[in-house]
């Protein structure tokens, strides 16, 4: 009879980060010492040094003094357009170039709500084509508008057929300079969204709006209530239709922040990515005169303290919080204004571990986003390493040691 012996089927390689200690991104408290393993590209294991094992196979690398964080996910941001500080050049490669700026300033996932081209089709993460040095892009395709409820639906439409993650309808009127989209025309919008299976996100600006889009079915408020406090009505609707609600303050700041030179432009963490010639035209003084004189400008700015009262008041209240800044429009720089949007929602009153859970497993849930955005076994292992511990300052996620996309490290 012929002998047979069973063998151990051989394991893939893994990888262990070791001695770090480890923000899930759930909420629960940090893990001290902490390992981690990581295997094709997923997480297989978290645990303290005692209670998870390292694989015999395993390249060990310690990460003693550091921090763990899951990467960073953008709900609300743009990609494609803008090259520089310019928009209106839409292509494959503005793609690839701005999910890359991303990824490197520690946004390992992006929601692209709006202005998406069938360029950006094959990179969506449903196709497992993401390349491991640019960050994780859903999309929306083209911002749904229509005179009529029959033009509106024929956009979703379309973009269902160009292949999409998301909807989005902007119902604002520019501060009474533009048209608002009608009730009826977003109602029926939000009506075949959800018929195609489609969640939906919606730009508004003023409270009666919100409340209005909350009734008829949002599924997402893709801004800050910034004309007056959000009020009872508006918290039971959110909280009974368990909407999400994306605060956005840097889209604010960017509307008057360049009638002066900016502070930033001189941090090393800015000029990293986007140097003096990238930056130059903002700070002519005619431009930034310009600036000071807008009217839109200075009403948005005078309305960023509601907009930052009603996210302090929104999460007091239990309601889900998802990041996102808007950045990918001209002159709301990559990467960068998502850290700035940390710092800015500190300022309104929330504390560093619910900052970071709204930019990681909260932004995942909120955007129906798999296995992302929790550091957890069988989760893509994206995350960040940083030099210094963002519970004590948010500020902290600045001090990136690395960037980790599906168990790669980003290239800096």
């Amino acid at each position: 009879m012929a002998a047979c012996s069973a063998k151990k089927e051989a394991q893939p390689p893994s990888i262990a980060f070791t001695n770090a200690t480890l923000i899930d991104g759930s909420g629960s408290a940090p893990i001290a010492n902490a390992v981690m393993i990581v295997q094709n590209g997923n997480i297989s294991a978290v645990g303290t040094k005692e209670n998870t094992p390292i694989p015999d196979n395993s390249t060990v690398i310690d990460l003693q003094g550091k921090f763990i964080i899951p990467g960073l996910i953008n709900s609300h941001g743009h990609v494609g357009d803008v090259k520089g500080i310019e928009g209106g050049n839409y292509s494959y490669n503005n793609v690839i170039d701005n999910l890359s700026i991303y990824a490197r300033y520690g946004i390992t996932t992006v929601v692209s709500l709006g202005g998406d081209k069938k360029e950006s089709e094959p990179l969506r993460a449903i196709h497992d084509s993401t390349s491991t040095q640019h960050a994780r892009l859903y999309i929306a395709g083209e911002v749904i508008n229509g005179k009529t409820p029959a033009e509106a639906t024929t956009v979703v439409d379309s973009n269902k057929n160009m292949g999409v993650d998301w909807m989005k309808i902007r119902v604002d009127d520019n501060l009474g300079t533009s048209p608002k989209m009608t009730e009826d025309v977003y109602t029926a919008v939000i009506q075949r969204s959800h018929e195609l299976g489609y969640k939906i996100a919606t730009h508004m600006y003023y409270l009666d709006d919100a409340k209005k889009l909350l009734a008829a079915g949002s599924d997402l408020m893709a801004h800050s209530v910034r004309d007056k406090p959000v009020d009872d009505e508006f918290i039971t609707l959110i909280k009974e239709r368990k909407v999400c609600y994306c605060p956005t303050l840097t889209r604010e700041l960017s509307t008057y922040v360049y009638g002066t030179t900016p502070d930033f432009f001189s941090d090393p963490f800015f000029t990293k990515e986007f140097d003096s010639v990238t930056v130059a035209p903002l700070k002519d003084p005619a431009r930034q005169e310009q600036i000071r004189n807008s009217k839109n400008g200075q009403t948005y700015r005078q309305q960023l303290p509601v907009a930052m009262a009603n996210l302090k008041t929104l999460s007091d209240q239990g309601i889900p919080i998802a990041f996102g800044t808007d950045s990918g429009i001209p002159t709301r720089f990559f990467g960068y204004f998502e850290h700035v949007e940390m710092a800015m929602m500190a300022d309104a009153g929330m504390s560093p571990i619910q900052i970071l859970v709204s930019a990681t497993k909260n932004a995942a849930d909120c955007m129906g986003l798999k296995k992302i955005g929790w550091i957890t076994p069988g989760y893509k292992a994206d995350f960040i390493v940083l030099s210094a511990d963002p519970l004590t300052d948010i500020k902290n996620t600045r001090t990136i040691q690395s960037v980790w996309i599906g168990g790669e490290e980003v290239k800096k």
